[in-house]
């Protein structure tokens, strides 16, 4: 057996990991608790988030005002998304997999579709924000060219695979903590920010507030979509509360540290761009922090895209595997790596530059609104439901015991997003009740719930004891199954 750990002394191929959707046996499972914190406190406290931040600030809000919705837009996006942190280490799987039991087979290929549409749509905005970052930082060549380039080594790095992603956002997030904490410390100590910035009896506006902590809390739930990804190698006794902790820490202070550096950057340079004001404020503290904090989280970015890029492959490999059974080898994953990573790169070189300023929110709540039934389907199937009672090799049969179509896991998503849709509030469509609200935008608040409890609901005559009985026979020899396919 092919050993997918990154030690030395190997052939280059063979530290490229085998796995892409298949179960990992627990001859290969381990991993840290704190690498769950290191992955996405890198993976959070990138470039993108800067935009985020900001947004807030575009609208009229004053600082203090901001940085509390953003925080708490922050923690409500955090809390389901480290709940799907517990599922890598108890079923040893891929997220995407594991929406079969509630969707069915087929029913599951519009979440794929959609999630597909999240990791290959970061994998591009990540590729153009590079592309500009390299030219904020007079790297010579056009923006278009570092996306391609960025894009490539995001490619790379996502191929290595799953070890060597948490290798490479553990020495980022001791990077990034450096150069945010001296900038922060910096700024504040220095006086650089006036203390009016943090009024809060001033510019209170509760439609800019709500926009604030709806877009942070969509943004968050974006990584939703494959939390279990990078928890799937850690031993089923690890215990959920920690899983918890630590993946709360690292989501939470990665993305509400970099949306807060944005933010202040917009409250002190309301006239500059996102980048410039990272570079300028940045050497405010001393002359060359601005470009430090540029570069490191221009890798937290790029190690987020190859995370996406990695999901991506696991998500498409999913998909054709269910229209048509395929073997897990090492050869499609590194052919679906190919196809999601140069099509986002070829997307990336052509979109343009300005769209981070004028489309970006807009992206995340239609993201949002998106995944969101999705989530409240999964956690409730995971926690409520089924209790996490699944069997592994039924989610891989086509005639298994989650069938080909979940009608319950189909409507309560339909539901949940139907009820959404009178709470929108977007450019080019405003739901008459966030209209009559004036601009207020609840649509996650009360679609996640009720999505929730709507297929809890609907699966109150599930027929569960069938299902484990079938369960116990099915996955007696599970760990039979866990050689890899090269």
């Amino acid at each position: 057996m092919t050993d997918v750990s990154p030690r030395g002394g190997t052939p280059a191929v063979s530290r490229i990991e085998t796995r892409s959707i298949d179960y990992v046996p627990l001859h290969e499972r381990g991993g840290k608790l704190f690498d769950q914190a290191t992955i996405w406190f890198a993976g959070s406290a990138q470039l993108l988030s800067l935009a985020t931040g900001a947004i807030g600030i575009s609208m009229g809000l004053n600082l203090g005002w901001t940085l509390i919705g953003l925080a708490l837009g922050a923690a409500l996006g955090t809390i389901p998304v480290s709940a799907h942190a517990t599922q890598g280490p108890h079923l040893g799987l891929p997220q995407m997999v594991q929406s079969r039991p509630q969707f069915g087979r087929y029913g599951a290929l519009l979440i794929w579709a959609m999630a597909l549409v999240v990791y290959w749509g970061y994998v591009v905005l990540g590729g153009n924000l590079l592309g500009a970052t390299a030219a904020e930082l007079n790297l010579g060549t056009s923006p278009p060219v570092w996306a391609v380039i960025t894009c490539i080594v995001a490619l790379v790095l996502a191929i290595f695979g799953y070890h060597w992603l948490h290798i490479a956002q553990r020495i980022i997030t001791v990077a990034l903590v450096i150069a945010i904490v001296v900038y922060l410390v910096g700024l504040t100590a220095g006086g650089l920010v006036p203390a009016s910035a943090f009024d809060l009896s001033q510019t209170f506006d509760p439609v800019s507030f709500m926009v604030v902590v709806s877009a942070s809390t969509a943004y968050q739930l974006t990584w939703a979509f494959f939390v279990s990804d990078y928890s799937r190698y850690m031993p089923p006794t690890t215990r959920k509360s920690a899983i918890i902790t630590f993946t709360t820490g690292g989501l939470f202070f990665g993305l509400f540290s970099f949306m807060a550096v944005g933010a202040i950057c917009a409250a002190l340079l309301p006239e500059e761009g996102v980048l410039a004001g990272v570079a300028v404020t940045g050497d405010y503290v001393f002359p060359g922090l601005g470009a430090i904090l540029l570069v490191t989280g221009g890798l937290g970015l790029l190690g987020l895209m190859a995370m996406c890029v990695y999901g991506g492959s696991l998500t498409l490999i999913t998909a054709l595997d269910s229209i048509r059974p395929v073997r897990p080898t090492r050869r499609i994953r590194i052919v679906t790596i190919l196809l999601v990573g140069v099509t986002g790169a070829i997307a990336a070189a052509g979109l343009p530059e300005d769209f981070l300023n004028t489309s970006f929110a807009a992206v995340l709540a239609i993201l949002g609104y998106l995944m969101g039934p999705w989530t409240a389907v999964n956690l409730t199937d995971f926690f409520l439901v089924r209790r996490g009672r699944y069997s592994v090799r039924e989610m891989f049969r086509t005639d298994g015991v989650y069938g080909l179509w979940n009608w319950r896991g189909i409507l309560a998503y339909l539901i949940s997003f139907a009820v959404m849709i009178p709470f929108m509030y977007l450019s080019f469509y405003q739901g008459p009740i966030a209209a009559a609200m004036g601009g207020f935008d609840i649509a996650f608040f009360v679609g996640i719930p009720i999505g929730g409890a709507a297929y809890w609901l609907l699966c109150r005559n599930l027929d569960l004891e069938a299902e484990l009985r079938v369960i116990e026979h099915a996955d007696k020899d599970l760990e039979s199954i866990g050689k890899p396919v090269e």
